[in-house]
């Protein structure tokens, strides 16, 4: 009989301790419930403060870091998009409030505002103030590309070719 007491002494540690790592998982379940539900909460104010910045690494633990070269800069931006958004007048400051643009960083807007000064989408005003163009049709993203001037060489043969032509021209009218 001693040995029986012995068992059943046991089995009631057992069973506490059985308790006790019940009790423990569920908690660390919640736990983990919690965490997810903070971690979708961040990526939604993220998206609103459009910070498009860095992602929380969701790795367990253990595993190593992947490894980067360096910033991605986001994803694919619609630069027309980011011109609607913005006012009649605007600066850098302003094109970098749109969540694309800042996504993508202050050296891409810079080429952004060139194309759209060459396309004539845009124009100067002064030192970092831009004005838009297109009498404040602020829909209308499909403007026509502006025609780029002739090429140096292209532009000399256009003139060579056009004195040939205007010569063929007068011969033709003089007979």
């Amino acid at each position: 009989m001693p040995r029986g007491k012995k068992a059943d002494f046991f089995g009631a540690i057992r069973a506490q301790a059985a308790k006790v790592l019940q009790q423990l998982e569920g908690q660390i379940r919640a736990l983990e419930d919690e965490l997810t539900e903070l971690r979708g909460q961040l990526h939604q104010w993220r998206q609103l403060a459009g910070s498009g910045g860095r992602a929380v690494a969701t790795r367990g633990p253990g595993r190593p870091r992947a490894v980067t070269t360096g910033r991605t800069g986001g994803k694919r931006v619609k630069w027309d998009e980011v011109l609607a958004f913005l006012p009649k007048r605007f600066g850098v400051e302003d094109v970098m409030r749109h969540p694309g643009a800042a996504a993508k960083g202050r050296a891409q807007v810079y080429p952004a505002l060139n194309r759209w000064e060459t396309t004539k989408r845009v124009r100067r005003v002064g030192k970092g103030v831009y004005e838009k163009l297109g009498g404040g049709d602020a829909g209308s993203t499909t403007a026509a590309p502006a025609k780029r001037g002739p090429g140096k060489k292209r532009g000399r043969r256009a003139v060579k070719r056009g004195k040939a032509v205007a010569a063929k021209v007068e011969a033709a009218k003089a007979s």
